[in-house]
């Protein structure tokens, strides 16, 4: 059945935001002083009353129009703090390869060969596929990618974005041969001396903006119509608000475009990415600055990569983690169990402080908080990325050593995903005041790759509870392309953390339904500097509302996925409705 769906923007933004009283079913403000209200009043995009339905109907005033919720909830406006909005509209034509554990390359090879023969554009592009998923256990090699493209350049993008395949003529345009080093930040596959392909990091993110900038020559245009298309599958998911997680100026200019068109059809915090690689700063303008539908948001800064995370440890604690891997292993744990002990054990490289360090860390210390220093001088609010330990450690300090310079920023400092880590550095962050920008739904992603390989020590993965009793504030983001946008999803994952394969991965991290549902209100509007105006119900507030068909603190966890986004407002006006939803009005 399909959805019926209004979209804010063009014709609608010019007619008057109507006014609305809101009753009938649970509302859940997300305002600690009143986290539920009878009613609740909109009026000029704004919400102006709250409170029960007498009072609101008299604040308001006659004319309004009462909407019965009919047992449904409402609620703010989902919030993904963390989403590559214009990455998801340049591909979205692309087919998903994100796949089960066990497919063969040769289907996802059989999924990917349509898309190739009838794409018509200069580079061809596609992501989604974890080689560690794959019964082959690799990524694919340029020779496979060769068969299904052997002329035009083919960049195949792993789940994670930050590493993938070239075919041939990828590796040729973009002067990758045997004999070139591998680039600092990142490195090149190899095997038996021969380039397989494969391009990690800085090679890969290279790449990637080489065939977008050859993608968005020829449809810029192009680009526009998805952008409004991918807003519109947001708001039927209750999602208003995004921080796009990595803008290089060329989209900059295309988001303009899109709003001044009325193209865009939800709030989009733009955050600046250098033009040649996404790992490379850019200080744009101050945070909040811009169009009110597409601010310019927090500054993005890369401390370390994504599967190549930078985790330090102590032999000690290597050793013992090696050891119950191989004890599963031995135990009956197969062949999976010796694989996984293979990757933990590999890659480590000691110091001579006598410890031993995993992974690509991009900058020092004395160079990120140099960088921090440098965006706090232009008004940007600062988004570290930082998986691993050492690079959250490195993001810490720097933030400890910035100190006053960023008191006057429009938001608090973020760190980007903060995966692994203890309870000592989770103290740390919330005692610097940052906000720990989050991904519930990775449990169910990557959950059983992580329970194969556990961490060394103390450090935890997807440490949700770890950080929430250390004080942090969490925001809730998706990362999508690399995960699912499903706000509900993600709350289940993060509450019950339920992997894809029915397991249980680290119960004791486990989050409260309530914890998480502020991570995708109040926390992701912290994260993005608007909680002033935005996520929760309380007067005064931007009118921005999703209507769910149960309350999703009264059905249980398990449940969650089972309810519907039945309607979502953005500025007071109605911008989705299921198509089976009852009318505002009666209508």
């Amino acid at each position: 059945m399909e959805d019926r769906e209004r979209e804010p923007g063009g014709e609608r933004a010019a007619q008057a935001p109507p006014r609305l009283l809101l009753c009938g079913g649970p509302i859940i403000t997300m305002d600690a002083a009143r986290p539920r209200v009878d009613a609740l009043g909109v009026s000029g995009g704004l919400i102006s009353a709250w409170g029960s339905e007498q009072a609101v109907a008299a604040a308001l005033g006659e004319p309004f129009e009462r909407v019965e919720l009919d047992g449904a909830a409402l609620l703010p406006g989902f919030i993904d703090a963390h989403h590559h909005y214009c990455l998801a509209a340049l591909d979205r034509r692309a087919p998903d390869l994100h796949c089960l554990p066990g497919q063969p390359l040769a289907a996802l090879i059989a999924r990917l060969k349509p898309f190739v023969e009838r794409c018509e554009t200069p580079w061809v592009r596609a992501q989604g596929y974890d080689p560690h998923k794959l019964a082959e256990r690799r990524a694919p090699r340029r020779e496979e990618l060769d068969e299904i493209c052997p002329q035009r350049p083919l960049l195949l993008m792993a789940y994670s974005c930050h590493e993938g395949v070239l075919n041939s003529a990828g590796l040729e345009l973009m002067g990758f041969t045997a004999a070139s080093p591998d680039p600092p930040g990142g490195r090149l596959g190899r095997r038996r001396g021969r380039l397989t392909g494969e391009v990690i990091e800085a090679p890969f993110f290279a790449a990637e903006a080489r065939s977008r900038d050859a993608l968005l020559a020829h449809a810029g245009d192009a680009w526009l119509a998805e952008c409004q298309a991918h807003g519109r599958a947001l708001l039927r998911a209750g999602i208003v608000r995004v921080g796009d997680a990595a803008v290089p100026p060329a989209i900059d200019a295309l988001y303009e475009r899109a709003v001044a068109a009325g193209m865009l059809p939800v709030k989009v915090h733009r955050m600046p990415v250098g033009a040649d690689s996404l790992i490379v700063e850019r200080f744009a303008a101050p945070s909040g600055s811009g169009p009110r539908r597409a601010p310019i948001g927090p500054a993005k800064l890369f401390l370390d990569g994504a599967d190549q995370c930078a985790i330090c440890a102590s032999p000690l604690h290597l050793i013992g983690s090696l050891t119950a891997v191989l004890r599963r292993a031995l135990g009956g744990g197969g062949l999976a169990a010796l694989r996984a002990s293979a990757r933990l054990g590999s890659g480590w490289r000691p110091d001579r402080g006598g410890h031993l360090h995993h992974g690509m860390l991009f900058h020092s210390h004395q160079q990120i908080a140099t960088t921090i220093t440098e965006a706090a001088a232009v008004g940007a609010q600062v988004a570290q990325h930082a998986l691993g330990n050492e690079a959250i450690t490195v993001a810490v300090a720097a933030l400890e050593a910035a100190g006053a310079a960023l008191s006057d920023l429009p938001g608090a400092p973020r760190l980007e995903h903060a995966m692994i880590l203890d309870s000592e550095l989770a103290a740390r962050i919330a005692a610097v005041g940052a906000i720990a920008v989050v991904n519930p739904h990775f449990v169910f992603d990557i959950g059983d790759e992580l329970a194969a390989m556990p961490l060394p020590g103390g450090l935890r993965a997807l440490a949700l509870r770890t950080l929430q009793s250390a004080g942090v504030e969490l925001a809730g983001g998706s990362d999508y392309p690399v995960s699912s946008y499903d706000v509900l999803a993600a709350l289940r994952a993060g509450s019950t953390r339920m992997t894809c394969s029915g397991d249980c991965f680290e119960a004791q991290e486990a989050v409260d339904v309530a914890s998480l549902l502020r991570a995708y209100t109040a926390g992701g509007a912290h994260a993005l500097g608007v909680f002033e105006r935005a996520g929760s119900l309380a007067p005064g507030k931007e009118a921005d509302l999703v209507v769910l068909s149960g309350d999703p603190l009264a059905c249980g966890p398990e449940a969650l996925t089972s309810l519907r986004i039945l309607r979502t407002y953005v500025d007071g006006h109605l911008a989705y409705a299921a198509r089976d939803a009852a009318q505002p009005g009666g209508a």
